[in-house]
């Protein structure tokens, strides 16, 4: 591995990375208990244009190796999983393979909270349930993917002795 992407190196969280995640948190956490109306509806398309903002800076833009994607082969989550089982893990540029894994699903959640909050909306479906029970169901499965993202950061920082809540917050 180049000396440049060795994860001894102290890569940091580029602003725009450490900016659109508290945004988001922030919307989101805004939006769990502001459940209707113009401004949930509007923080909700907010936080959509943040991800993809997030997305394209990491598929395209960023040259930092913490805030470019990649798709976790399953070999890299078996070991990841076999080291979280003996309480040792090694230290990752960026998201280790789950959570790589969970920041697309909260990404993917957050999209479709807003195409299905968007769904309920139109003449089309106006009036049918469908669109805001899937609505309900999928800011479940959020809160959930919020929930299990906090205790694993809280869990990684332990096992790695590493603060990460302050390098998402400060960068370093």
């Amino acid at each position: 591995m180049p000396p440049e992407l060795h994860p001894s190196k102290h890569f940091a969280w580029s602003r725009l990375v450490r900016l659109t995640h508290w945004l988001v948190a922030l919307c989101v956490l805004v939006n769990f208990f502001n459940d209707t109306g113009y401004w949930h509806r509007m923080i909700g398309y907010g936080c959509l244009m943040l991800v993809l903002i997030r997305l394209v800076d990491g598929l395209w833009i960023s040259k930092n190796p913490a805030s470019k994607f990649y798709l976790p082969q399953f070999s890299a989550i078996k070991t990841h999983l076999k080291e979280l089982r003996s309480g040792i893990v090694s230290s990752h540029i960026g998201h280790n393979p789950l959570g790589q894994i969970a920041v697309y699903c909260i990404w993917l959640l957050i999209f479709l909270l807003a195409l299905t909050g968007w769904i309920s909306r139109t003449d089309a479906y106006w009036g049918e349930d469908w669109p805001v029970e899937v609505h309900t169901m999928l800011s479940t499965a959020l809160k959930v993917m919020v929930v299990l993202h906090v205790l694993a950061v809280l869990l990684m920082s332990k096992l790695q002795q590493k603060n990460l809540v302050k390098a998402i917050t400060i960068g370093k």
